[in-house]
């Protein structure tokens, strides 16, 4: 499909476009969450047992959608401890 980003967000993979995006499990492309515009400069980010968050990324943020996901799971996917 024309228009799909994919982007390395720390241990995941966040793929989608216009609006609507994936946070995906790199090995399995299993989805762990969905990261939507709301079309008013904020976004939802939910996971699939139901947290759901509200962001508002600054302004000067190029990339929302990836700064969202950051946000959402600064760590998951890595296991340093």
């Amino acid at each position: 499909m024309s228009g799909t980003e994919e982007t390395r967000v720390g241990g995941y993979i966040l793929k989608g476009g216009t609006g609507v995006y994936l946070l995906l499990d790199p090995e399995t492309e299993d989805p762990r969450a969905t990261i939507i515009s709301q079309g008013d400069g904020t976004w939802r980010a939910r996971t699939l047992d139901g947290e759901a968050k509200t962001y508002e990324p600054p302004d000067d943020v190029e990339r929302p959608e990836v700064w969202v996901a950051e946000q959402f799971a600064p760590a998951e996917g890595t296991e340093d401890e």
